[in-house]
C-alpha cells in the first residue's frame, strides 16, 4: 500500500509534464537589401519582447498572440532611393501549444525609385493623369516615355504627397484621393480612399504625426487638418483644426519645415508666410502670420516685387526655394532670412524660359531641383546651377508624349535630410 501511495503522485507528475507542450514559432525573413539595418520588433504574452533582423525560431512559447512590427527599409542611392516593405507592417499570429510559421517577405515598393508627376489637362480616357518616370528615363536630356501610367480617374491633378506608408495622395479638385502603395506599378488604378471636400484644394502636405493639411485656395481661404484617425476611411471627413485669417488668403502651396512650422504662399499678396507650429495645433482659430516675407528682383534686373509665389521646397540646409509664377523665377530664401518679417532681395534668383509652369518643386537625393517647364516638359537644375542670378537652362530636360502640363512633382522615399512636405 505504501508503494502505491507513493507511485500514484509520481505518475501524475510525469503525465502533467508530458502534456505541458510549449509553442514553437518559425520566422522566415527574406527580400530585404543585404546591407540594410533591418529591425523587426516581436512581442507576445507574458512580457515577451525580442528584436530580430534575420530568420529565427522561437521555442517554449506561451499560448497567446504574437505580434511582429516591421518598418519600411530605405536604401539610399543616387539620385532616387529605393524603399522595401512587407505587405503588412503589423503581422499577428496565435500560438497554442503548436508549431506556427510566419513569412516576412520584403519587396521593392513600386512607388519608389521614381519621379511622380501630376499631369494637368491630360487627354481624357487615358491612364495618364498621374505618371511616373524611373531613374533611367531621367538621366539625361531626351524624350522619355512614362514608366508608369497610373490612372485616368482624376479631374485635376494638383498637389501630390506620399504618406508614411508609401501611399500616393492627390489633391484632386473637390477631393483627396489615395492610391495604395502596392498598386503603383499598375495602370487605370482606382483610388483606395476618396475623401470628399467642400471646397477645391490646390495643395496638401503631411505633418510629422501623419495628419493631412489642405488649403481651399480661395481668396478668402482657410487651411484644414484632417486627422490621421479618419484619413483612411472613405467619406466626408470632418477636419479637427481649421485655420483662417487675413494672413492665409489665397494659399497655393504649403510645406512644413524641420521644426513643424507651416509655410504657405499667398499668390495675390505676393508673400511667403510662416505659421508657428505652436499656433497651428491649438484648435480651430484665426491665426496671425509669424513671419511674412516679400521678395524683390536682384540687380541688374529692374527692381520689382516677385509676383505669383506658387511652389515651395526646402533643401537639406533648411533654405526655402520658391517658384514665382509671374516672372518665371525660382528664388532661395536662406535659412537665416526666415526668422523675421521683411522685404528681401534673395541672393539666388534663377530665371527660366518664359511660359514655364512653376506649380511644383522637388529635390532629389543629389540635391538637384526638379521643376515643371513648358507644355510636355520638365527638368532639373543641378546643384552647381542653384547659385547666383540669371537665366539658366536646366541641366536635364525631359520631354514626354504622355505629358501635357506637369503640376505635382513627388519623390518617394523623401530624400534624406529633407523636412516633411
Amino acid at each position: 500500500m505504501l508503494r502505491t501511495l507513493y507511485l500514484v503522485p509520481c505518475l501524475a507528475i510525469l503525465l502533467t509534464h508530458s502534456y505541458a507542450q510549449k509553442g514553437l514559432l518559425k520566422v522566415d525573413v527574406s527580400g530585404a537589401p543585404a546591407e540594410s539595418s533591418l529591425t523587426i520588433a516581436v512581442t507576445g504574452p507574458g512580457g515577451f519582447s525580442k528584436s530580430i533582423s534575420t530568420s529565427e525560431t522561437f521555442t517554449n512559447l506561451a499560448t497567446g498572440t504574437y505580434e511582429f512590427k516591421s518598418e519600411i527599409i530605405i536604401q539610399r542611392q543616387p539620385f532616387i532611393s529605393q524603399a522595401f516593405r512587407i505587405d503588412n507592417l503589423v503581422t499577428k499570429i496565435k500560438v497554442k501549444n503548436d508549431t506556427q510559421r510566419v513569412n516576412l517577405k520584403y519587396k521593392l515598393m513600386p512607388g519608389s525609385d521614381k519621379l511622380w508627376v501630376g499631369n494637368q489637362n491630360a487627354v481624357h480616357n487615358t491612364s495618364t493623369r498621374i505618371i511616373a518616370f524611373n531613374e533611367e528615363a531621367l538621366r539625361a536630356t531626351k524624350t522619355s516615355n512614362a514608366t508608369t501610367k497610373l490612372t485616368s480617374k482624376v479631374t485635376a491633378a494638383n498637389g501630390m504627397a506620399f504618406d508614411r506608408f508609401g501611399n500616393l495622395w492627390l489633391a484632386d479638385a473637390y477631393s483627396l484621393k489615395m492610391f495604395e502603395w502596392n498598386s503603383l506599378d499598375k495602370s487605370n488604378v482606382l483610388p483606395k480612399v476618396v475623401l470628399n471636400l467642400k471646397v477645391p484644394t490646390p495643395c496638401l502636405a503631411f505633418d510629422a504625426a501623419g495628419n493631412a493639411w489642405i488649403s481651399n485656395g480661395k481668396k478668402i481661404g482657410a487651411i484644414s487638418r484632417i486627422p490621421f484617425s479618419v484619413l483612411y476611411a472613405n467619406g466626408t471627413p470632418v477636419p479637427d483644426i481649421v485655420l483662417s485669417g487675413s494672413g492665409i488668403d489665397g494659399v497655393q502651396s504649403i510645406a512644413f519645415d524641420t521644426n513643424g512650422n507651416l509655410w504657405i504662399t499667398q499668390s495675390e499678396k505676393k508673400t511667403v508666410v510662416k505659421l508657428n507650429a505652436a499656433a497651428i495645433t491649438r484648435s480651430s482659430t484665426t491665426v496671425e502670420a509669424d513671419v511674412t516675407i516679400m521678395c524683390e528682383s536682384k540687380p541688374p534686373a529692374a527692381k520689382m516685387t516677385l509676383s505669383g509665389p506658387k511652389a515651395l521646397a526646402f533643401d537639406k540646409q533648411g533654405n526655402l526655394w520658391v517658384g514665382y509664377f509671374g516672372p518665371n523665377v525660382i528664388a532661395r530664401i536662406a535659412a537665416s532670412e526666415q526668422n523675421a518679417s521683411a522685404t528681401i532681395i534673395p541672393e539666388t534668383q534663377i530665371s527660366l524660359t518664359v511660359g514655364v509652369l512653376l506649380h511644383s518643386l522637388a529635390f532629389d537625393e543629389d540635391g538637384c531641383l526638379w521643376t515643371a517647364l513648358t507644355a510636355g516638359k520638365f527638368g532639373k537644375l543641378s546643384p552647381d546651377q542653384l547659385t547666383g542670378t540669371g537665366k539658366k537652362i536646366p541641366d536635364v530636360v525631359i520631354t514626354s508624349p504622355a505629358l501635357k502640363y506637369a503640376t505635382g512633382l513627388a519623390f518617394y522615399p523623401l530624400p534624406q535630410g529633407l523636412p516633411l512636405k
